[in-house]
């Protein structure tokens, strides 16, 4: 059984995400694709926002 996990790193954590995505079928792939392009800015803006709200307190 291929290791999942590589050297700790940002370069490892670069190749073990692009291991564990190869792994996932192309139509997988496709819907994760799709539900972040629908629900990433959304995420982004709310990350941004509470962000701003730590500092002020």
């Amino acid at each position: 059984m291929p290791r999942l996990t590589r050297r700790a790193g940002t370069i490892g954590l670069a190749l073990t995400i692009w291991d564990v995505w190869q792994r996932i079928p192309p139509r997988h792939r496709k819907q994760i694709v799709k539900h972040a392009r629908k629900h990433g800015p959304r995420l982004a803006a709310r990350l941004v926002q509470s962000q701003s709200r730590r500092r002020r307190s």
